[in-house]
């Protein structure tokens, strides 16, 4: 009889303390040479937190504002504005009304005014974040598709629209066995847009104060990489050894993570984009998190690591679109633009409607 093959789930322990101390605030006074300009607003008032945890966001009108939505739990849009008669009719009606308080602007407006002013210091666009995310998955809600905010009502509207920021306020120790001493006092990062090239990011990990492995952070085949892959390497390696790893160690007392970093051209600066938790909720991307986790960190050796980049031979294992499952369906993205195409919906959803209904009644 042969014996059982199998693989061991490998366990990462993490601490409380860790997670708090990749929050941006903690890291970012030392290593801001190094980073882009950023304004950190701590702490924020729980209406504000209570505003962005609520099912829908009203956003405040402003005349040169276009977006002046109101999204919901059902991925629906409709303007918001209504005159106050209207608004004191529904709560009259709503049996809730006493007990559920509807958060407005109003409720925090001299954080509303900060942000404004933040956004003005940076040079009129930012991109926000709370302590550890940021809302790509809701860039798909902006007009270029990418997270850039050149008025506060976009802050407002992606940081409601994105599960990351979700799981920041619902569950930032869902990768913890121990119970936190403290609780977490959120913040909003504003940074300076810096339009960045995806294919110049890339995902350093880090355990034991050594790099373990560096990934391409974008999964689209760049063909100009693999000529720079060695020189990249080696901006990348010298960047966390002289200046990350030292930091991080002596600073905040951590031994593992995960820094996102971009290196545009001409390759003479390297840019810190995000330090990371080192947890499973974090993306291995070209790697996977039992290769990450077997790993021998005893040695001397600095180098014992692998930089993945996708190559012709590996593209079509990481053909998706990213962060797709916080999106809608293309169907839905052109009927909202396409006034033929949103009759043809309603019609074809009206049809299934009346299927399904002829289905029942014949059960």
């Amino acid at each position: 009889m042969t014996k059982q093959e199998y693989t061991v789930f490998e366990d990462i322990s993490v601490s409380p303390e860790e997670i708090l101390a990749c929050s941006y605030s903690k890291w970012y006074p030392h290593l801001k040479d190094h980073t882009v300009d950023s304004e950190v607003i701590r702490p924020l008032p729980k209406e504000f937190l209570e505003y962005l945890a609520s099912d829908s966001i009203k956003l405040p009108a402003v005349n040169n504002y276009e977006s002046n939505i109101e999204l919901n739990s059902d991925n629906e849009y409709s303007d918001w504005e209504q005159d106050e008669n209207d608004s004191e009719q529904e709560e009259e009606h709503d049996p809730e009304s006493e007990t559920k308080k509807n958060i407005t602007v109003n409720d925090f407006k001299p954080l509303h005014d900060t942000i404004i002013s933040k956004i003005t210091k940076l040079g009129g666009a930012v991109t926000p974040k709370l302590n550890w995310s940021a809302p790509k998955d809701a860039k798909w809600m902006m007009p270029d598709n990418t997270i850039r905010c050149n008025h506060v009502n976009d802050v407002y509207l992606l940081l409601n629209s994105s599960d990351h920021i979700v799981d920041d306020l619902d569950f930032p120790f869902a990768a913890t066995e121990e119970k936190p001493k403290q609780d977490v006092e959120y913040e909003l990062v504003l940074r300076k847009w810096l339009d960045v090239n995806p294919a110049l990011e890339f995902r350093v990990f880090v355990k034991d104060h050594k790099i373990i492995g560096i990934s391409q952070r974008d999964l689209n085949h760049y063909i100009f990489l693999e000529s720079l892959q060695d020189k990249l390497n080696k901006r990348i390696s010298e960047f966390m050894y002289e200046t990350v790893i030292p930091n991080l160690d002596t600073e905040l007392g951590l031994d593992k993570y995960i820094v996102d970093v971009y290196i545009p051209r001409p390759f003479t600066k390297t840019y810190i984009v995000d330090v990371n938790p080192f947890t499973r909720k974090s993306d291995p991307l070209l790697f996977t998190w039992h290769e990450l986790l077997t790993i021998d960190t005893m040695g001397d050796d600095e180098d014992n690591y692998e930089f993945r980049l996708i190559n012709e031979t590996n593209v079509g294992r990481f053909a998706k679109k990213e962060y797709s499952e916080s999106q809608v369906p293309f169907d839905v993205v052109d009927a909202s633009i396409n006034t033929d195409a949103m009759v043809e919906l309603a019609r074809e959803w009206n049809t299934l409607q009346l299927q399904q209904d002829s289905r029942q009644t014949s059960e």
